[in-house]
């Protein structure tokens, strides 16, 4: 990710702070924005215009300007009538359009530095103290800053003078044990994102913008839908996975159900859970955001984007929901073959007691101290005895297996 980010002055770390800047253009690519064209964020979070550095330190002047024989400057030829004054030039005007500026003119071999049209800072890290310090310029409500310091489970979306703040759950893989939070800070002119681990998405993010998948406007309000939008991808892919090992355990429930114990069973089920929890915060947040009146950044232009994404999410977790259904029959599956084994079991436990019966009972007779028995007398007597025995347990258990008590 560092590779997709223009270095700026303030990237450097402070303490354990990892600050990456990305430079959105106003054609929406990523702009190479040279080390100290940024200025610093004013009171309310802005960007303000800073003077050409050629101007303020008294360098000569990017557009070369025409040089007499002893080096005095002289001035570049304007527009002229014959007696010298100048012609005006015709302004620009588009149709239904006020008059627009005269644009500025860039002469041959000048670099003029371009000027992004939304900043984006990325902020990494697990200090409370080097994260308030780089907040501290931007001047914002004590109530924001604490939400920004604290550590919070819990989606949230606040409307402050100077922007917007979304806190919201993501995941880097959907049966992840926790999930990672993530806050978006929404300025005149720049976004800030914060977070105490890395964020694949992210990475992900502006590996589209490079590839020129970018925010249909170079503004704030876009550069959030299109972060949001990446959110509703990542969760499409993750329940796309969920799905996948849903169904790779109902196969093998279908083909080889003593193969399945609560292990493959109860982790899905858990994990399944956490990303739905994920997707109703997730919702909550679009759904603020939708009715949300922000004076300084308002998104009346990207209504439909984010009711697109709204329906978008709503579907998703449709889906599920109905996904939870079908694992929970699965487990209700299990179960019953669970019951089903333990029947079987019981069953040949009742056999066993039913064929050793008879069994004993013979035993118990001829175990009788009786002195007249005849035959303790008989030579025979024992096998006989042991025959009939083992003719008894022979036919009960025929008996039983006609039966299909052994099934």
């Amino acid at each position: 990710m560092a590779t997709a980010y223009t270095t700026s002055p303030d990237a450097a770390p402070m303490g354990s702070l990892r600050l990456r800047t990305l430079h959105l253009a106003p054609d929406c690519t990523i702009a190479a924005m040279p080390p100290g064209t940024e200025a610093p964020a004013t009171a309310n979070g802005a960007c303000p215009r800073t003077t050409d550095p050629a101007m303020t330190s008294g360098a000569a002047p990017a557009n070369p300007a025409a040089m007499s024989s002893n080096g005095d400057e002289v001035s570049r030829p304007a527009d002229m009538t014959p007696n010298g004054a100048e012609t005006a030039r015709p302004a620009v005007i588009w149709p239904g359009s006020a008059e627009s500026p005269r644009p500025a003119v860039v002469w041959p071999g000048s670099a003029e530095s371009p000027r992004p049209a939304v900043i984006w800072h990325d902020v990494t890290t697990t200090s409370r103290d080097d994260l308030g310090r780089f907040l501290a310029p931007y001047d914002l409500p004590d109530d924001v800053t604490e939400a920004c310091l604290a550590p919070r489970r819990y989606p949230e979306v606040s409307v402050f003078p100077s922007g917007i703040m979304v806190h919201l759950p993501t995941r880097h893989d959907w049966n992840a044990q926790h999930g990672r939070y993530l806050t978006v800070l929404c300025l005149p002119g720049r976004m800030i994102t914060l977070h105490d681990e890395d964020i694949p998405l992210l990475d992900k993010l502006v590996q589209m913008i490079r590839s020129g998948n970018a925010p249909l406007q170079a503004s704030v309000q876009a550069l959030l839908i299109f972060l949001l939008d990446a959110c509703i991808d990542a969760n499409v892919h993750f329940y796309m996975e969920a799905r996948t090992h849903v169904e790779q355990l109902a196969e093998l429930l279908d083909d080889t159900p003593d193969a399945v114990s609560p292990d493959d069973i109860l982790p899905l089920k858990r994990a399944i859970t956490r990303l739905s929890i994920q997707f109703e915060d997730q919702f909550y947040c679009l759904a603020t955001l939708q009715t949300l009146q922000a004076t300084a950044l308002p998104l009346t232009s990207q209504r439909e984007g984010l009711r697109d994404i709204m329906d978008n999410q709503s579907h998703l977790a449709r889906s599920q929901a109905r996904l939870e259904m079908r694992l929970r029959d699965l487990y209700q599956f299990y179960l019953l073959v669970l019951q089903r084994r333990t029947d079987h079991r019981i069953r040949v436990l009742t056999v066993l007691t039913a064929v050793c019966m008879p069994l004993s009972v013979i035993a118990g007779i001829y175990g009788m101290n009786f002195r007249h028995m005849p035959e303790l007398d008989w030579d025979y007597g024992y096998y006989v005895a042991l025959g009939g025995m083992l003719a008894v347990a022979g036919g009960m258990m025929w008996f039983f297996h006609k039966r299909g008590w052994f099934r």
